[in-house]
């Protein structure tokens, strides 16, 4: 499958990960799941003073948190570990007949212009009647939202059919307005050939860390 980004591979022998890639290969459904939350208040606020969405914002501040987490970038393919120089995401959008439908959305390098163009792509891909709109390639994030409830975990959905390159897979839950504090539940899954629990760990330190940067 072409990509976007540029990508490096990782030579599996001799890694640092090469007796834990081999074990977890093997397994029929490699995923682990982590249902988590965060702490979104500053970013709720910020985008609220500046009149920005809030679920791409959120998507936002996700995909910079695993750009800057190198297991995140990691793929499996050809039976090889690859690591891409950036990322992506793809997120379902419901779609003005209720059907979902798998959207790309690019990395920018602001919110506001992230934001911007993501409000242009489901403004056109609501009257869509395609599943797939958009690049569709291994350097994404998976996401999904279900704002409608809040949840304590999902588990994503996967194909026993083909070869799975590892693609993370993100879920949102609707918003928690607890006392002064806004949180977002979330559900992580990460093939675990190619990332552990302290992984996922940087990540949710990484994207705390970009959320903390929107205070006003």
């Amino acid at each position: 499958m072409e990509s976007k980004y540029s990508k490096e591979i990782i030579p599996l022998e001799g890694w640092d990960r090469e007796e834990t890639f081999r074990f977890f290969s093997t397994f029929k459904q490699p995923f682990f799941n982590v249902h988590t939350e965060a702490d979104i208040t500053p970013l709720y606020r910020y985008c609220k003073t500046n009149s920005l969405s809030i679920s791409l914002a959120y998507m936002y501040v996700t995909l910079l948190a695993a750009r800057a987490t190198e297991n995140f970038c990691y793929r499996i393919e050809n039976e090889q570990v690859v690591k891409y120089n950036g990322l992506d995401l793809s997120s379902t959008v419901l779609k003005d007949d209720n059907n979902i439908a798998f959207t790309h959305f690019p990395y920018r390098e602001t919110l506001e212009d992230f934001c911007r163009e993501g409000a242009e792509i489901i403004g056109e891909v609501k009257k869509s009647r395609k599943l797939f709109n958009g690049y569709q390639g291994n350097d994404l994030l998976h996401m999904t939202t279900l704002p409608w409830f809040t949840y304590k975990g999902m588990e994503h959905a996967f194909s026993l059919t083909h070869e799975e390159t590892g693609v993370p897979r993100i879920g949102y839950g609707r918003l928690e307005f607890q006392q002064d504090k806004v949180m977002l539940p979330m559900s992580i899954a990460l093939h675990h050939a190619l990332a552990d629990g302290f992984h996922m760990h940087l990540f949710l330190q990484e994207m705390q860390a970009v959320i903390s940067n929107y205070k006003l």
